[in-house]
């Protein structure tokens, strides 16, 4: 009987561990990170409410959110949508007219001038 059941033991095992995600985070780290940002940021909408992507299509914009989207003039969370760009997307909600950035802190510049050539140290023949 003992060489069926470490038969079996070896046949149920590797079925077990392939269920598993090889790159998922263990379960208790996942919920020590939950926990850690729950604590960190009260009182914070929930991040599947942000507005994470603006797309370009047919000379249009869209905000892309939930795998839908909207354009100028859709409802987007109890908000119309005033305005799209690159940098953000408006939203008018109980007549005020809010911005709401898609990447908080960074800021959109025109490059910098390239400075000037220098000349040459060397003799001309």
């Amino acid at each position: 009987m003992k060489p069926i059941a470490a038969l079996l033991l070896c046949l149920v095992l590797p079925a077990q561990a392939q269920d598993r995600d090889p790159t998922a985070w263990p379960p208790a780290l996942r919920s020590a990170m939950a926990a850690a940002s729950a604590a960190s940021s009260p009182g914070v909408e929930a991040a599947d409410n942000a507005i994470r992507q603006v797309v370009f299509a047919n000379g249009r914009a869209y905000v892309v959110q939930r795998g839908r989207r909207h354009a100028v003039g859709d409802q987007l969370d109890g908000a119309r949508i005033e305005r799209i760009t690159e940098q953000a997307v408006w939203l008018r909600e109980a007549g005020q007219v809010r911005r709401e950035p898609l990447y908080g802190g960074v800021e959109k510049r025109p490059p910098a001038p390239p400075p000037a050539a220098k000349k040459s140290k060397e003799k001309q023949p």
